[in-house]
């Protein structure tokens, strides 16, 4: 059985993560590390959903800003 995915969009703010789930507007969370993002979209899905956490998958996106993806690229 295939198990849906959904995107986890991440975007800086500030010193945390915003973390928003494409798929399924309205379900935000927060994270202060980017390595957070996964579980605590995955819990916030499965909260909005009322199913186990366990059935679907969840793809995390970074939004990082052009002037660093240009730093990142240079390193």
């Amino acid at each position: 059985m295939i198990k849906p995915t959904y995107t986890a969009v991440c975007e800086r703010a500030e010193r945390w993560w915003a973390v928003r789930v494409e798929e399924l507007p309205g379900v935000f969370t927060q994270v202060r590390r980017l390595d957070q993002a996964e579980a605590m979209a995955r819990d916030a899905i499965a909260q909005m959903l009322g199913v186990p956490d366990t059935t679907f998958e969840v793809d995390v996106q970074p939004v990082v800003p052009a002037d660093l993806r240009r730093l990142v690229a240079e390193a």
